[in-house]
This record gives structure tokens, sequence and C-alpha cells, in this order.
């Protein structure tokens, strides 16, 4: 009886009433009931005979998703119509301009060319870029003459002040690059006039505090990229405050310690929040409660040892969650069971002690799932891509994960067991 109860629980860990289940180190091909070691997925050959090993390969969820959809088919189109049918340079509709500058249409490029100061052009302009030179501040009304400008390169020079009015006038501004400089602050109202500005990538600087109003007047921002500076804290204020339509915030690579409730509580359009590599170790429960309508959120590389029960149970849009390389000592059962959409689930580098199939049980949707160990892959059968891959040869944890084997070796002893008795009880 005991020996069926054993073979029954080994039989149960693999097949469902629903679809068909594999064992460990293996995965299903599509609707047909045929199981496929593990290191056949996505190996560019059709293993399967359906092409099934080979769907699901790239994990495009998350960022790169939103990206496509936001900006690179958008951007594409409009360089398309701008330069499709064109076969020579087009000509420079701005007047003069200095000699290290070019010229194409109301285009200034004055890129490495050593200035120390921003050039004086014609006002009619629609982009200038000042890539790469010597300029060390922004002076108060230095752009403001050119009110028909759109984007705006100022990235790769040594900028440590801009005034609070140096970007007055720039009423039409739509894209602004300031990243690798020297900036440790921006003051509040400095973007004040750039009602139309989508776009600010302030990456690569030093900037320490940001608060609300550094931000005001950015009504129509869509992404802000503030990646590799050196923030310790984000503010006790809603960051969004002034920013109802900010899709994407990037604040990977700085030092913040903490993510409090109050900070994302007017971000309600964001759908990227990327905080990895910085050093939270706390959150709070409803920290990401705003956020319903976040997309991916990425939290990997900090110094977080538990989660509250209930920090994901907002979310139900995410399709992508990146907890990886976080000193986390436990899961709770239920940790992700309101993630209904999610797709990708990253958990690498982390320990599971307490790891349970009905932790991912309620992730139907799930396609990619990464985790420190092998193993693990066990226990989120449905998942089609499960990462690390075995490498074919089985480890002390997985030599009974088969129910072949299990049966065998159950079998095998049951036999073993059973035939030292019949000699211990055949002896005179």
């Amino acid at each position: 009886f005991c020996f069926y109860l054993v073979i029954r629980d080994s039989l149960e860990d693999h097949v469902s009433g629903v679809g068909v289940r594999c064992p460990l180190g293996y995965f299903p091909c599509g609707n047909i009931t045929k199981c496929l070691p593990q290191q056949l997925h996505c190996n560019g050959e059709d293993d399967c005979g359906n092409q099934a090993d080979e769907d699901n390969c790239e994990d495009n969820n998350g960022w790169s998703l939103q990206f496509d959809k936001h900006y690179t088919k958008d951007k594409y189109n409009k360089l398309k119509s701008l330069y499709g049918f064109q076969t020579k340079t087009p000509e420079c509709l701005a007047g003069a301009v200095p000699a290290e500058c070019t010229c194409q249409r109301l285009e200034i490029f004055c890129d490495a060319a050593k200035l120390r100061a921003v050039p004086s052009v014609s006002s009619n302009i629609t982009i200038m870029s000042l890539q790469r030179n010597l300029l060390r501040k922004l002076s108060a009304d230095i752009f403001k003459k050119y009110q028909d400008l759109k984007n705006l390169y100022l990235q790769n020079n040594k900028i440590r002040a801009v005034s609070e009015r140096a970007f007055k006038g720039l009423y039409n501004l739509t894209k602004l690059y300031l990243s690798n400089n020297k900036l440790t602050s921006l003051k509040p109202g400095v973007f004040e006039d750039l009602h139309k500005l989508e776009w600010l990538i302030i990456e690569n600087n030093r900037i320490n505090r940001i608060s609300p109003l550094t931000f005001y007047g950015l009504k129509s921002l869509i992404l802000l990229e503030m990646m590799n500076n050196s923030l310790a804290r984000l503010p006790d204020k809603p960051l969004c405050q002034y920013m109802p339509r900010l899709n994407w915030l990037d604040l990977e690579g700085n030092h913040i310690h903490h993510v409090r409730n109050v900070t994302f509580i007017s971000c309600n359009t964001l759908t990227v929040l990327v905080m990895r590599r910085n050093k939270i170790s706390s959150v709070n429960e409803n920290s990401f409660s705003s956020l319903q309508m976040l997309d991916e959120l990425d939290l990997a590389s900090n110094k977080i040892e538990s989660l509250p029960p209930y920090i994901f149970k907002d979310l139900k849009e995410l399709s992508q969650l990146n907890l990886s390389y976080n000193p986390i000592k436990k899961i709770q059962i239920d940790q992700f069971e309101f993630l209904i959409k999610l797709k990708s689930l990253s958990l690498e580098g982390i320990e599971i002690a307490n790891i349970q199939r009905r932790m991912f049980r309620p992730l139907r949707n799930l396609s990619h799932i990464y985790f420190k160990k092998f193993q693990y892959c066990g226990y989120a059968p449905h998942v089609r891509s499960c990462k690390p891959n075995t490498d074919g040869i089985s480890s002390l944890e997985n030599l009974l994960a088969s129910i072949i084997q299990r049966v065998f070796v159950w079998v095998v002893s049951a036999i073993t067991c059973f035939g030292n008795i019949f000699v211990i009880c055949m002896r005179p």
C-alpha cells in the first residue's frame, strides 16, 4: 500500500489532466504528446516536427516590447518619410553657419568641434547637435531665440552648471539629451517652458537629488532616462506630479536605498520602471500600488532580503518582473498570485529554500522563467523556456527527477527488501 502511494505521488508530480506534462529536463512539443530534452529547445532545428521547439525563443516582453510599440516604429516611419527618396545631401536652409559645423535643411551639426560656447546660428533651425564638445555651462536664455527647435543634443560635454533659464523659450522642443556630462543638480523649474518635451535623457551624470519641481512643466514627457547618476533617495512627494504622461522611467545604477509608498503614487501612466543596480534594501507594501498600467518592473541586483506579501497585488498588467541577484531569503507561496499576465519572471541568483509548484501555478501566461538552478525548473513545468538549461548530466539533486527512474528504483528496492526477508526466513 505504501509503495502504491509513493508511485501515485510520483506520477502526479509529472502528469496532469490538462495537456502533456514532461519530466524535469524535458519540454512539451506544443499540443502533441511528445517531450524532448531541454537542450533541444531553440537550437535552430525543428526537433518537434511542428516548430514548437523554436517558438518563444527570444524574451521580448517588457521594455523591448514597449520600446517597439511607442518609439521605434514611429521613429522609423518619420525617417522613411523624410529621407526615403533622397539621392543627394539636402541643401542648408539656415543661412550662414560656423565653419566647424555642417548644415542640412534646418538642422545644424557641430559635433566634436572643440566648442566652448553655444554657437549663434539662424533662429529657425529645428535640430541642433553639439555633442562631444567642451561646453562647461549653459547660461540663461542661451537657446531662447530657437523657438522652432525640436531636438537638442548636448551629450558628452563637460557641463557642470545649467541656469534655471537655460531652456527658456523652447516651446516646441521634443527631445533633450544631456547625458555624459558632470551635472550634480537641476534647479526647480529649469524645464518650465518645455511643454512639448517627450524625451529627457540625463544618464551618466552626478545628479544626487531630485524633487517633483525639478520636472515642473513637462506635461508631455514620456521617457525619463536617469541611469547612472548619484541619487541616494527618491522624493517623499509624488514624483510624477508634473509629468502626467510619463511612460518610461529608468533609474538604474543609482544609490537609492528605499522605495516609499508616496513616491510613485502619481505615476499612473507608467509602463516601464527600471530600478536595477541600486542599493534598495526595503520596499513598502504599497510602493507600486498606483502603477496599474505597469508592463515591466526591474528590481534586479539590489539588496532586498524580503518582499511584502502583497507588493504585486495591483500590477495586473505586468508582463515582465526581474528580481534576480537580490539576497531574498524567502518567497511567499502566493507572492505572484495576482500577476495573471506575467510572461517573463527572473529569479536568477536566488536560493529559494521553500520553492513549491504552487508559487508558479497561477502564472498561466508565463513563457520565460530564469532560476539560479536548473533543478528549480521542475517546479514550473508549464513554462516553455526555463533557464539555465540542463547540461544533460544528472546531478545527485535531480537523479530521481524522472518518473521512470523513480519507479525503477522503488521496484528494485522493493524486490531487494522482499528477497532479503525471504532469505532470512528460509535459513535453517
